[in-house]
Formats: C-alpha cells, sequence, structure tokens
C-alpha cells in the first residue's frame, strides 16, 4: 500500500548499516552518498566540509560544484532556487553540509523525503565526525613522524611511516584498478557502440561529425583516465625503471604545465639497483614536487636532478617561482596544503634521508634531499 514509504525504510536502513562501517571520505561517497541520490532520484549530491581556509566537496551524480562553493557563502543557503542545503555539523574547525539537487522529475524533495532525509542526516552527524577524526588523527600521527629525530626515536616509529606509506599505495592500487576495470571498460564499449551507430544507419553529414566529436571527446577522457591510473599505480618502474618513468612522466607535464620543467640524471645504475619500494618513495617524492610546483609556484622553470655518487643518492629541485615561508608549514592544520609537504618529510625520514631546504617569499625554492645508497636502505 505504501511503496515509496517501503524504499525509504529500506534504504534507511541499509544506509544506517553502511554508516557503522564507514571511515574514510572514500566510503562516505561510495557507500552513503551514492545510496541518497539513487533513493531519491535526484540528479546528484554532496557531502561538503568547509573549513576555515578551503572546502572540501565529495559528490555524486550530476551537480555544479562551483555553485555548491557560492551556496555555502551565502547568509541564507536554504532558500536556493535549485539546490537544498542542509547542515549536519558545525564545529570550531570546520561545518558540513549534505545538498542535493532537484529531483529528475524536475520536482524538489517532498516532505516525507525531507523527513526521511532528515534522519539521515542525524546519523551522517556521528560517523562525519569520526571521519574526520580518523583524518585528523592519521595526519597528526604523519606530522609527528616527520618531525622526529633521526635517531632512536624516528626508528622506533619507522613502523608507522611503513604501515601508513604501505596503506596509501595499496589503496592507490585497488582505485586504479577499479578505474581501469570499470569505468575504462565503459567507455570503451561506449565508444565502440558510438562508431557502430555511424556505421549501421545512414545518418545526415551534422548528425555523423556529431557522433565522431563524441568518439573523440570519449577518447579524451579515456586518455585522462590511463594518466590518472598510471599516477595512482606507476606499474613503468617495474618495467623501465626510476629514470625512465620519471622522464615519461616529465614528458607528459610538459605539454599542460605553465613553465619549463628540466630533468636529468647522473649515476643511473646505482639508483635502479634500489628495489622497487625505494624507486616508488623516490618517485613519489618527484610527483610531490611536481604538483606544488604546478599549484603554487608561478614558476616560469622548474630543474630536477637525480645522481648517485659517493655513497649517496641526491635528488636537487629548484624553480625561479613566488618562493614560500617555510615556517608557515611548520603545523598545517587539516584540509591545507601543508599536509603534503609533511608527507615528503615523512618519506625523507623513511628512507634514513636529509632535507636541505631554501626557501623565502619571492626568491623561489632551492630543495636538496640526499639519501645513504647503503644496502641497508629499505622502504
Amino acid at each position: 500500500m505504501f511503496p515509496r514509504k517501503h524504499v525509504l525504510q529500506a534504504a534507511l536502513k541499509k544506509i544506517s548499516k553502511d554508516l557503522t562501517s564507514t571511515s574514510s571520505f572514500r566510503d562516505l561517497k561510495d557507500l552513503i552518498l551514492l545510496d541518497i541520490v539513487n533513493t531519491l532520484q535526484v540528479y546528484g549530491g554532496a557531502i561538503v566540509f568547509k573549513y576555515r581556509d578551503s572546502t572540501e566537496i565529495i559528490s555524486e551524480g550530476e551537480i555544479d560544484q562551483t555553485e555548491i562553493e557560492r551556496l555555502i557563502v551565502q547568509d541564507h543557503p536554504e532558500e536556493h532556487p535549485e539546490l537544498m542545503c542542509f547542515e549536519i555539523n558545525r564545529h570550531e574547525e570546520y561545518t558540513s553540509y549534505l545538498i542535493m539537487t532537484r529531483k529528475k522529475s524536475n520536482t524538489r524533495l517532498g516532505l516525507e523525503e525531507v523527513q526521511w532525509l532528515n534522519l539521515i542526516i542525524s546519523y551522517l552527524a556521528v560517523s562525519l565526525e569520526n571521519v574526520y577524526l580518523i583524518r585528523k588523527l592519521t595526519d597528526k600521527l604523519n606530522r609527528l613522524a616527520s618531525q622526529l629525530p633521526d635517531e632512536q626515536e624516528a626508528q622506533d616509529f619507522n613502523w608507522f611511516r611503513k604501515l601508513s606509506f604501505e596503506l596509501q599505495e595499496r589503496e592507490r592500487i585497488r582505485i586504479a584498478t577499479d578505474l581501469h576495470d570499470t569505468t575504462m571498460q565503459d567507455l570503451f564499449f561506449l565508444k565502440r557502440k558510438l562508431a557502430a551507430i555511424g556505421d549501421k544507419y545512414v545518418l545526415p553529414a551534422e548528425a555523423k561529425d556529431n557522433i565522431h566529436s563524441l568518439i573523440e571527446y570519449v577518447e579524451i577522457i579515456n586518455v585522462n583516465l590511463r594518466q590518472s591510473c598510471f599516477d595512482l599505480h606507476p606499474y613503468l618502474l617495474q618495467e623501465i625503471g626510476l629514470v625512465r618513468t620519471i622522464e615519461k612522466i616529465i614528458e607528459r607535464e610538459s605539454y599542460s604545465c605553465p613553465f619549463q620543467i628540466r630533468f636529468d640524471a647522473a649515476g643511473a645504475n646505482a639508483i635502479e639497483r634500489k628495489d622497487l619500494e625505494v624507486k616508488r618513495h623516490l618517485f613519489r617524492i618527484v610527483q610531490e614536487l611536481l604538483n606544488n610546483a604546478k599549484k603554487h609556484s608561478e614558476a616560469t622553470l622548474v630543474s630536477i636532478r637525480l645522481t648517485a655518487s659517493n655513497g649517496k643518492f641526491v635528488l636537487h629541485y629548484r624553480d625561479d617561482g613566488v618562493g614560500f615561508d617555510p615556517d608557515r608549514l611548520a603545523a598545517p592544520d587539516v584540509g591545507t596544503s601543508g599536509v603534503g609537504m609533511e608527507q615528503l618529510r615523512s618519506r625523507i625520514l623513511h628512507l634514513q634521508g636529509h632535507l636541505e631546504l631554501d626557501a623565502g617569499r619571492g626568491t623561489g625554492v632551492d630543495l636538496r634531499i640526499s639519501f645513504p645508497t647503503k644496502e641497508g636502505l629499505t622502504a
């Protein structure tokens, strides 16, 4: 007699159960947000964390993230003509929101659905707080690990660094595999179906051009996904080694970066003799340096040099950009870019390395990282 109420009750039962096992932002999207969007039959939805100086958006379906950012700074976000905004948590460090679009029938949510959503939000409030605290704890542990002196304390804490990096790599590989086995395969079949339509039917020239444009666009998406998969899981490290993998990533980045990139390596044979985990750490360090340069440097030239001599590896990074104040990286908050630098420092200490940083506002960045080449160095 009440099919819609039955659907909502069944969905509530499933979502409340899934929330008990939610421990990451990815879980919020895959386990919770997807079910909410599908149950309410809306175009899309988002969970938003608004920090003091940044915003983090987890979205599902068709929803404009730019419009979300405009919405949450308004005095009365609940009055938006297209989006419905529900506050979940409000704390000193962050405020969280659940945002829904209109339904696919182009109507707003009904009273029964809003009541159901408010009940979900009461569950979400607890779960989001736990997810945030888990992330905050992980970031603080990473920061602590990066700041310990490179003595006995650092060695005692090395187990945590190793576990943290292993979990990160395992998650990256899982995501890359999911993208390859699902999304990229779906795009491949979509491309074939579009091509088959163009070949099977006699269509006007304009329609054929539109199909051809769609096929090209699907291919662009496919290429971007393939690049993302490689960034997540750089399998070439095992096939062609660290130096050639860095060369390939720099060759790719040079097409889109606003600055010129120079890279050279000396003593490559000694570098390639290290085990795969060490090379993966070195690759991630280079990757992080390039990402930071793209986001913040405003440089015209970035140079990276990797050498192996006199019993150590040296990774030398330099740019001619705007630089930064190193003191401001001392205590980054969750949701800010400083956490990336702490990750880099943690990797360096994990490899028993040493960091020399010369940076200032308007003077660019000169960063020198050295690691021992002794065989005891492991990841």
